[in-house]
């Protein structure tokens, strides 16, 4: 049995750009710290903490909810003075329901798609956090002053839509302080495509890299696959 040879041809990334450009971070809904320190909102207080299983029941949490008897508020809630304060949430004695609506337009969701997304969100107690009706995250207890982060991956990216969106957000009363304040974020490369157009269009300013991300010296009369102008190019001699 005789085999056949298949020539593998290197693959190299060629970027045309002249500089690297700077990540950039963009908030699509402002934490206390990030923002103007507050954050508008509708919010529902519940009698018992088992109201949240009932209220999980008739998809509280989804797009689509009827509003009618949300109040209007502006966050973060918290029941100590002294701790994010902006609105009174008598944590004691009502668990608490918030949404936030906020408005992606296609050029967002390009960002969302090749950037990073993180939720950011401090609280106390027992939060479950909802993107248009999509569970993202629950943590058990509380994290006093601290921030946790969730980093969105590309299944949770997904939950995004054009328009109107909502991030939703219960927690339980407790038998000590309650607050909450959350937001959300994407870091990106301004000069991605469909972005922003390269500072220049001339090859010889080029960056090769292999496929391990290694820079390399560009090859004089090199075989191989390159990528440049977003077009893949086949170079035999």
């Amino acid at each position: 049995m005789s085999l056949k040879h298949k020539w593998l041809l290197p693959l190299f990334l060629v970027i045309t750009t002249s500089k690297a450009a700077e990540q950039v971070t963009e908030y699509i809904l402002d934490t206390v710290d990030s923002g103007e320190g507050s954050w508008p909102c509708l919010f529902y207080e519940l009698n018992y903490n088992s109201d949240i299983s009932q209220a999980e029941k008739a998809k509280w949490y989804a797009l689509d909810e009827d509003e009618s008897y949300w109040r209007e508020g502006v966050g973060p809630f918290s029941i100590d003075a002294n701790k994010f304060l902006v609105t009174q949430w008598q944590s004691t004695v009502h668990p608490i329901l918030i949404r936030r609506h906020f408005t992606l337009t296609a050029e967002d969701l390009a960002k969302i798609q090749i950037g990073a997304v993180t939720l950011t969100y401090s609280y106390d107690e027992n939060p479950k956090f909802w993107l248009n009706g999509k569970q993202l995250v629950s943590a058990s207890g509380w994290n006093d002053n601290n921030y946790a982060t969730l980093l969105f991956n590309s299944t949770r990216k997904k939950y995004f839509v054009e328009g109107d969106n909502v991030l939703c957000v219960s927690l339980q009363q407790g038998g000590g302080g309650g607050h909450i304040d959350y937001g959300l974020s994407v870091r990106y490369n301004p000069m991605h495509d469909g972005l922003s157009a390269p500072d220049s269009d001339s090859e010889d300013n080029a960056e090769i890299y292999n496929l391990t991300g290694q820079r390399i010296s560009y090859p004089a009369g090199y075989r191989g696959i390159i990528i440049t102008k977003g077009k893949k190019i086949i170079q035999k001699y």
